[in-house]
């Protein structure tokens, strides 16, 4: 239940004041009474009150010095302030207007109008608080969220781009415009042209929610997978003129592989595409690429089960993962980039970026042969597995 607000009612003459309080009281306000400009300041010091009633003309601290201790400390909005006058002279009520006063009566006080003027200040305080707490919990959920949010005025062209959207790309304030090219002219070539064509297709039909997954250029050059969501604001000729969603970083369900946690087809292929064009950019540069295969998987998979063959895979990822922390290769360089992945069934692939020599891959395949060899403990069995390995390397084409 709202508690019905409370008003402070600073007037010297005794009689004035408690029959403009009683009246208020049975209309449901809090009426509080202050004597002088002194009992005012006291009572403004340790109570909070929505509105105040002051007296123009009181002995010791007159209407004019209340109203400005008042200012001191508190806005318009945050506590509105009507003058009580009896003065008919324009000059003293336009002073108290310029001081900061909200509004001011006239004696002899016409309730009705008093009223009205009340209600029409303290209606506005409210709004103006429900708007600072609505803007208050819309920042406190845009720095919380995990999503990044964007607001594009399609009439202005500008868009507001959430301190979590920049940080999914690596980006600083500074570093971002208003302009829509901040997103679209930093998703994949691959992606660009489904994306423009889903957004021009939201805008124009405004069907459903707008939804793609697309890649998006961080600002270390890599690309991160991102689910970008939205909705079309339309005015009442069915014109889109705002567009709003969130971007949800994806990279890392998207490029793992679901059952063992290792990158899957598509980062795989992204690191080797990067191999690639550091092998034109850098004479002399090479890389290998070891692909495993077990053996009689499909024997595995019929006699013992989906959820045993599936163990079986976990296991043999988590062997291979620590035979590579312990090749000839990775003693030998300072930081040695070494990508095992997953791309389906029991195929797993290892990149050896910046080798010398093929010797160096096959000195990591015969580790690889030979950590597997110890038997797997899968469902209180031990499982003997063995694998082909097939080596391709940048400099020197296909051996196995």
């Amino acid at each position: 239940m709202t508690r019905p607000a409370s008003l402070l009612i600073v007037d010297d003459n005794e009689a004035n004041r408690d029959a403009l309080s009683r009246r208020l009281r049975q209309r449901g306000y809090e009426a509080v009474t202050a004597a002088d400009g002194v009992d005012a300041i006291t009572m403004l010091g340790h109570t909070a009150f929505d509105l105040v009633l002051l007296d123009v003309e009181m002995p010791g601290l007159s209407g004019f010095d209340v109203l400005a201790q008042i200012r001191a400390g508190y806005s318009r909005t945050q506590l509105p302030v009507i003058m009580v006058t009896a003065r008919t002279a324009g000059d003293d009520v336009v002073e108290a207007l310029k001081m900061g006063a909200n509004d001011y009566v006239t004696k002899p006080i016409d309730f009705e109008v008093a009223l009205a003027r009340i209600e029409t200040h303290l209606g506005h305080k409210r709004a103006v608080e429900n708007l600072r707490d609505s803007e208050e919990r819309y920042a406190l959920a845009v720095s919380g969220a995990n999503d990044g949010l964007w607001d594009w005025n399609l009439v202005s062209g500008q868009v507001y781009w959430s301190p979590r959207w920049r940080s999914i790309l690596g980006l600083e304030a500074a570093e971002l415009s208003a302009d829509p090219v901040e997103w679209f002219g930093r998703v994949h070539p691959a992606d660009a042209g489904r994306v423009h064509a889903a957004v021009k297709a939201h805008l124009a039909t405004g069907a459903g929610h707008f939804e793609s997954e697309h890649r998006i250029r961080h600002r270390d050059d890599t690309y991160r997978w991102v689910l970008c969501r939205g909705a079309a604001v339309r005015n009442e000729a069915g014109v889109a003129t705002r567009f709003a969603g969130s971007l949800t970083d994806i990279t890392e369900v998207k490029l793992a592989d679901a059952l063992t946690g290792l990158p899957n087809r598509f980062l795989f292929l992204d690191v080797v595409e990067r191999e690639i064009a550091r092998v034109e950019r850098k004479p002399g540069y090479g890389f290998a690429i070891l692909a495993l295969t077990l053996d009689r998987f499909r024997v595995i998979h019929a006699s013992l089960g989906a959820a045993a063959a599936d163990r079986l895979l976990v296991a043999m990822a988590t062997r291979l993962q620590a035979g590579l922390r312990a090749t000839d290769v990775l003693v030998t360089r300072d930081e040695p980039g070494v990508t095992l992945a997953r791309l389906g069934g029991d195929e797993f692939y290892m990149l050896i970026d910046d080798i010398i020599d093929v010797s160096e891959a096959v000195a990591v395949a015969e580790r690889l042969r030979r950590a597997l060899e110890a038997p797997f403990e899968i469902d209180g069995q031990h499982l003997f597995a063995s694998a082909r390995i097939g080596i391709a390397v940048s400099t020197s084409g296909y051996l196995k």
